[in-house]
């Protein structure tokens, strides 16, 4: 325990270092890339021992992105257990004879973010083997594990993927698959679920042609209307709003080409506990983990981390505010010894610019990471992929980074694991935001507008020319 308490006391006395080279060089990499030095905040310590090596600014809470899934997904295994997968069932409320259930069947979402529609056909084909051919009661669909939201973030795009609505039955990463072309002043569009070995089109979807800009949702149910300005053929990932109905009919058409008739689905919580007769679990959570931190699903890591702290809460259901306020609690309870002072999770994925979390408590989550294992479910990630300039390091070879980014407008940030050249092992947190900026992009949002500004964009390159930099220096330096 004391030299837990001494570790951290490193950390928490990072921003009351003098200066010295190292962030004489990370202001200079800074106004290199045409950024105020007092943009870039960051911590580097050894990864075995903890101690400090170097840092600016360290205790300053930032806007993560989506490097805020490292925490949170670390804490979600610690909570959840590495063992832990999430069941999706399917209950009958009553007696089955001659094909027919007298009662309810209920379609119960258990929170799994990776459910797919090969999973739903999975689950119609053990209802089958039941012996179901009739339901004379309700098709129940119970997604009360999680709070039902349209999107994940207000401010983000409505129709961008990675903000699609939520519930405790999600499909898909609750996205779909619209396509469109127009072919002699006819405009054709139709709406598909896709995953692996099977494409499942969706007539209940709408999708019609109008002067959105690019895509509009329809109110009230699924459906999108596409701007008459898009080309004459295309398709684009596009979210689903109301993921529980569309699990639902899909599930029904499944159903119907096996031979089981079900009435239309009432969405809600079953009234009444049934018998489980048939059963989908996923894969393992660091599985599932490694893939939200190497792809970035936001849909995933919301889900995974108001999962966690139900059980932490011991709740039935829980909001996406409850659960991030519980997951920054667990971290105060399970590292006492670091000030977490600013930490804000609104969410699990970052998502929100809300957020905030400062390289000393995110290089606190790194060493606690290290301790289980973390490295090994961090994806391995080039530096930025820039031959060396003038001047500058050599680029970093394969394998010596572990990382994960996170990316929005006038927002940068980058946690993880880096082998020096040396052969040391380093942990480092990154975090490059210009406020104002970001603030001023936040008030002007459309919710109709997807692409990201050109300025922004420079931006961005600017944050990751010296996001490498630093990264170079640190390789040779230690």
């Amino acid at each position: 325990m004391m030299r837990l308490f001494r570790l951290f006391l490193l950390l928490v006395l990072a921003a009351a270092l003098p200066a010295h080279a190292a962030r004489a060089q990370a202001g200079a990499a800074a106004t290199r890339s045409g950024l105020p030095a007092g943009d870039v905040a960051y911590i580097l310590f050894d990864a075995q021992s903890g101690q400090l090596i170097d840092s600016a600014q360290a205790t300053r809470p930032m806007i993560p992105a989506s490097t805020m899934k490292v925490a949170s997904m670390l804490a979600a295994i610690e909570i959840l257990g590495a063992d832990h997968r999430f069941t999706t069932i399917v209950t009958a409320g009553g007696s089955i004879a001659g094909g027919v259930l007298n009662g309810d069947l209920a379609l119960i979402g258990g929170g799994d973010p990776t459910l797919d529609i090969n999973d739903l056909a999975d689950l119609v084909g053990q209802v089958r083997q039941a012996g179901i051919t009739k339901v004379t009661g309700r098709f129940i669909v119970d997604d009360t594990a999680l709070q039902a939201l349209p999107f994940l973030d207000p401010l983000q795009p409505l129709a961008a993927s990675y903000n699609p609505g939520l519930t405790g039955l999600a499909v898909n990463f609750n996205a779909l698959r619209v396509s469109w072309q127009t072919r002699q002043g006819r405009f054709d569009a139709r709406a598909d679920a896709v995953a692996e070995g099977r494409n499942v089109t969706l007539p209940w979807v709408d999708v019609s042609e109008g002067a959105a800009t690019p895509y509009r949702p329809v109110e009230g149910h699924e459906g999108w209307i596409l701007s008459s300005r898009l080309p004459d053929k295309g398709s684009d990932l596009l979210p689903i709003r109301y993921p529980s109905a569309t699990a639902a009919e899909i599930f029904r058409s499944f159903a119907r080409d096996a031979g089981i008739a079900l009435p239309a689905p009432a969405i809600g919580p079953r009234t009444a506990e049934g018998t489980i007769i048939a059963r989908h679990d996923s894969e393992t959570l660091p599985v599932i983990v490694t893939r939200v931190l190497k792809y970035s699903n936001n849909l995933s890591a919301e889900m995974i981390g108001m999962m966690a702290a139900r059980q932490a809460l011991g709740r039935g259901s829980i909001t996406q505010g409850e659960a991030g306020r519980t997951l920054a609690a667990w971290w105060a309870q399970k590292l006492p010894q670091v000030d977490w002072s600013g930490l804000s999770i609104p969410g699990a994925s970052g998502l929100s610019t809300a957020a905030r979390i400062s390289p000393v408590q995110m290089a606190a989550v790194l060493i606690e990471g290290n301790r289980i294992g973390l490295p090994a479910l961090m994806p391995e990630r080039p530096d930025g992929g820039a031959e060396a300039g003038s001047g500058e390091p050599p680029p970093l070879p394969a394998g010596r980074l572990r990382a994960k980014t996170g990316t929005m407008g006038y927002v940068r940030g980058l946690a993880g694991y880096l082998s020096a050249n040396s052969g040391r092992q380093l942990g480092f947190a990154i975090f490059i935001v210009d406020e104002p900026q970001r603030a001023a992009a936040d008030a002007a949002t459309d919710p109709l507008v997807l692409a990201v500004s050109q300025p922004a964009r420079r931006w961005l390159g600017r944050a990751r020319a010296t996001e490498r930099e630093l990264l170079r220096q640190w390789a040779a330096a230690y």
